[in-house]
């Protein structure tokens, strides 16, 4: 019930959607039951009985009420005519109504859906950066895309078909009592036998389905490693790894779907079994009143069984809704997972608003270590980096450099110890605030599926002019190829920048960088993995981005960190060296091993 709820949640901008489908659902009902209804005079005149007479039951009652007039005993061709014109005119205004009531409940669907979906994308850009990394990308996927879908079934089931089985059991019903209330009370019978023998059966669907919804993701997941690491897996021969790996996956997941299909089905035959044995009994004893006891008229009764096989149709929907529906509360559950994380800014306790940077950066003890691990990443860091000064962060891959400047936009939080900017405490300063101070330009660039300008000028809109984009380009050594794409600043780049080079890409990031012109500036070495040409156009564009910047650089090649005011060098988490190029090479420490491995000279020169 507590999932209905929060999916209701959802329903409520479209009230009046939901609200026009049920009543539309009800006037088609209605119009459905009296069409049905008619048969009775139809029957009456066809078989020359007594016309309809006051005191038999509402249905009776009614039907005088509205056709009476219609029917003339002496000439009885003319009132089948009537009786079958009114009921062409029921049939037809019967249709406008599940007509408008289907249109109403698609749009509720689909809008319902949208929402839905919607409401997960926007919760997940807001959870923190910890989730993306513990959370699989395919597990995402599966989440936003395929559990919104299968949720969708919850509202089509509910809204849609409920609503609509529900309003033709209660038409029927009463159409039923107004016929024979003895005879409606033993065929009610088969609504709780129906619940009550498909309650173990609900209960094991949703296991398997939840269980189900994970394989999905597991199989998205790895769908979305092997495209994205194709070139990888060509290279090394993997196809027969890449192929074992999903197809056991799918499978897995094709094993658990044929075993929750066997299950499933279990629920049409016993729906079926327990409806058919209660038509039979119905069958003879409304027989017994015809015949023996005369206090039901044929014409009654044929009609009353015609309602009866009109009424197994959605109590069969309305009994299998349930056996569905746990797929969709899967999904849902799984949905609602990501929707309860707290987000970035509910985990957010700063409350002081900062607009510049005027001193300097310090790390104060600072320890940390991810969430359920033990084993530290970083270890008692403290320095500082005053205004305009550029540090440099080297050491081997694993020794913490990544994790070190993630804590300065709090990408993470220190475990221990503080990071301060100007003195305050960055936990003391709202995210939005503090992060608008900084630009980051990593090693691995993130090209969108977008134009040039959309990618230079990212998440800004209209806030640059088109002089300002061209200039950063400028800037950035990017203006040049710009210029020769088919479209210019125009041109969509392709999935990942795949139409430009490595270098390319760079300078489209380092050009994002300087149209922000952000004071604090984190740069992941971006030229270890460029041709010498691209690596001098890159290398020219990112002095031009240290300039007049508080930079924190991690250095993969030391050649471009030789004038930095201030080298550290991290091993297993820990500060083991720290100073300028030419007095960590005097030392003939750490640092100066990682030169002499990097240039091949046991005896480096200092600058």
């Amino acid at each position: 019930m507590r999932l209905y709820r929060r999916l209701f949640r959802f329903l409520r901008p479209h009230a009046w959607r939901m609200a026009g489908n049920i009543g539309a659902n009800f006037i088609g009902a209605a119009l459905d039951g009296y069409s049905f209804a008619l048969l009775i005079p139809f029957l009456d005149e066809l078989f020359k009985q007594p016309p309809l007479q006051l005191g038999h039951g509402w249905v009776n009652d009614f039907l005088q009420a509205t056709i009476g007039h219609l029917l003339d005993p002496a000439d009885p061709m003319r009132s089948l005519r009537n009786v079958i014109l009114v009921i062409l005119a029921t049939v037809a205004l019967k249709n406008l109504f599940l007509w408008i009531a289907g249109t109403l409940g698609a749009e509720l669907q689909e809008y319902v859906t949208r929402d839905l979906r919607d409401a997960v994308y926007r919760h997940l850009q807001r959870l923190p950066i910890g989730y993306f990394t513990t959370t699989k990308t395919g597990q995402i996927l599966s989440r936003v895309l395929a559990d919104t879908e299968q949720t969708r079934t919850l509202v089509t089931q509910i809204v849609t078909q409920a609503l609509s089985a529900s309003a033709l059991v209660i038409i029927y019903v009463a159409y039923l009592f107004g016929i024979s209330w003895r005879l409606t009370l033993i065929a009610l019978v088969v609504a709780p036998l129906l619940t009550l023998a498909l309650q173990p059966l609900l209960q094991r669907l949703r296991r398997g389905y939840r269980r189900l919804r994970n394989d999905h993701g597991e199989m998205t997941s790895v769908l979305q490693e092997s495209v994205s690491g194709i070139r990888l897996v060509k290279a090394f021969g993997a196809e027969p790894y890449e192929e074992s790996r999903f197809t056991h996956a799918s499978h897995t997941y094709s094993g658990g779907l044929v075993r929750m299909a066997r299950i499933a089905l279990i629920a049409q035959p016993i729906t079926e079994t327990l409806g058919t044995g209660i038509t039979v009994l119905l069958l003879w004893i409304g027989a017994r009143y015809v015949l023996v006891d005369g206090s039901l008229q044929a014409s009654q009764f044929l009609v009353f069984l015609t309602f009866v096989m009109r009424l197994l149709q959605p109590l069969k929907q309305l009994s299998q809704i349930p056996a569905v529906a746990q797929n969709a509360f899967a999904s849902a559950e799984r949905l609602f997972d990501v929707i309860d994380r707290p987000t970035e800014k509910a985990l957010d306790h700063g409350t002081r608003v900062v607009v510049g940077f005027t001193d300097s950066i310090s790390f104060d003890d600072v320890s940390f270590s991810y969430e359920g691990s033990q084993r530290p990443v970083l270890s008692d860091i403290s320095f500082t980096v005053r205004k305009g000064e550029v540090l440099a962060i080297v050491g081997a891959s694993g020794a913490g450099k990544t994790t070190l400047v993630d804590l300065i936009p709090r990408f993470y939080e220190p475990t221990s110890g503080c990071v301060r900017l100007d003195d305050i405490d960055s936990r003391d300063i709202t995210l939005e605030s503090l992060r608008a101070l900084m630009g980051i330009v990593s090693q691995e660039t993130v090209i969108f599926n977008d134009s040039v300008r959309n990618n230079i000028a990212y998440g800004s809109g209209s806030r640059y002019t088109d002089t300002q984009i061209e200039a950063a380009a400028r800037a950035a050594n990017a203006h040049d190829f710009i210029r020769q794409l088919p479209r210019g600043y125009e041109t969509p780049l392709g999935e990942r920048g795949t139409r430009l080079s490595g270098g390319q890409r760079q300078r489209i990031a380092i050009a994002r960088a300087l149209l922000v012109d952000p004071p604090i500036l984190i740069l992941d070495e971006a030229t270890s993995a460029l041709d010498t040409e691209s690596e001098r156009l890159v290398q020219e564009a990112i002095d031009r981005l240290l300039e007049g910047r508080t930079v924190f650089v991690i250095a993969h090649r030391l050649s471009t960190i030789q004038h930095a005011t201030e080298i550290l060098v991290l091993h297993r988490g820990r500060i083991v060296e720290r100073g300028t190029h030419d007095t960590l090479l005097a030392l003939r420490g750490a640092y100066w091993r990682l030169h002499s491995l990097q240039f091949g000279d046991r005896e480096p020169t200092p600058t």
